[in-house]
């Protein structure tokens, strides 16, 4: 049956308004859209699953820019201050003269690829992983400094803060120390045995003090043991996703996704240079997303270098694929590691403010 002229038109409103509501992603670009023979007319955002995104959907937004170097320069702060002097006339006068603040501290990577973050070349949208966590760690060593130790290292700081003056004190101490020592034939027979076994580990023997006097009286020195702060440790966070293609569309995104995050994890022959050196891979920026905006609860990442990527083609551990070729079922696992460290003063960054932090 034939729709009359004002039927089709109602039709076609109808349809267009159901295909305008069914674009809005919550403020986020559209999908793609496809020019002839199917090809991408917008490769710079990609999706999986290829559905609209909601209010309460979740998702990882992972952003992909092209790598800014930290440089080798001082983050300096230059700030005007004031400066008292006095005239001749006894009189002070106030003026105003440049101060530079210099922290002795580089630029870091997280820093200076942040700007190139806010407006990336091409962004990727994920479910969430099944599994999420975060680890973060400091490095702590057991660290001993016995009495002999401590002497040397006391007597040898004061000779250099105080030249002269200070190799006068150490002599003084030396003799107070020799006094004891005199007083006390183990603490005497200890000290010996101790310099002599340095002496035999300096000439290449497998020997120490400390094993020597514990072979001759029985003891140890006392080594103050202590656990110390000595560093901290850039941390890395492995992902893995389940594709599922259910139609053209969508194992058409998994292939150029799959292909987008090899090619931006990739280094850069660099031409200029005659190919003397490479240049390095893309960064990237990832979000956990409540629609339109970063996820209330979960971590909040640093730009990070993707460092593996791993796909496997027979998800179901069985060789399957579609007409096309396209396998059925697919998993693909990511590594990512930071570009630095967080530290404490990172969770008073606005981003880190949102949830539980880094």
């Amino acid at each position: 049956m034939a729709i009359p002229p004002s039927g089709k038109t109602e039709m076609i409103a109808a349809n267009r308004a159901r295909a305008a509501a069914n674009r809005k992603t919550n403020g986020k670009k559209d999908p793609p859209t496809r020019g002839k023979g199917g090809a991408e007319k917008n490769d710079t955002t990609l999706r999986y699953p290829y559905a609209m995104l909601k209010d309460n959907t979740d998702y990882l937004r992972i952003d992909i820019a092209t790598y800014q170097p930290p440089g080798l320069n001082l983050s300096d702060s230059v700030a005007d201050g004031p400066l008292n002097e006095i005239t001749k006339d006894g009189k002070k006068e106030t003026k105003t003269v440049k101060t530079i603040n210099t922290k002795f501290s580089l630029e870091t990577g997280s820093k200076v690829n942040r700007a190139s973050l806010k407006k990336p070349k091409q962004t990727i949208y994920l479910p969430i992983p099944q599994q999420l966590s975060d680890n973060t760690s400091v490095s702590w060593g057991d660290s001993g400094l016995n009495a002999i130790e401590a002497f040397g290292l006391s007597t040898t700081a004061d000779v250099i803060n105080n030249g002269l003056e200070g190799a006068l004190r150490a002599f003084a101490q030396g003799s107070d120390a020799l006094k004891l020592l005199s007083t006390d034939p183990q603490l005497q027979n200890a000290l010996v045995t101790a310099l002599s076994g340095t002496a035999v580990g300096t000439l290449g023997g497998n020997v120490s003090g400390s094993q020597l006097v514990s072979r001759a009286t029985g003891q140890v020195f006392n080594p103050n043991l202590e656990l110390l702060f000595e560093g901290v440790n850039i941390r890395s966070f492995p992902f893995s996703f389940e594709f599922f293609p259910r139609n053209l569309k969508e194992a058409d995104q998994v292939k150029r996704i799959i292909r987008s995050l090899k090619m931006s994890m990739s280094a850069r022959k660099n031409a200029s240079g005659g190919e003397i050196f490479i240049s390095a891979p893309d960064v990237f920026q990832l979000t956990y997303m409540k629609g339109g905006r970063k996820h209330p609860f979960l971590n909040t990442f640093l730009p990070m270098a993707l460092t593996s990527v791993n796909v496997v083609y027979t998800g179901s551990n069985t060789y399957s694929t579609f007409h096309d070729g396209t396998p059925t079922h697919m998993r693909m696992d990511l590594t990512f590691k930071e570009l630095n460290p967080v530290y404490f003063e990172d969770y008073d960054e606005k981003n880190a403010k949102i949830g539980v932090g880094y």
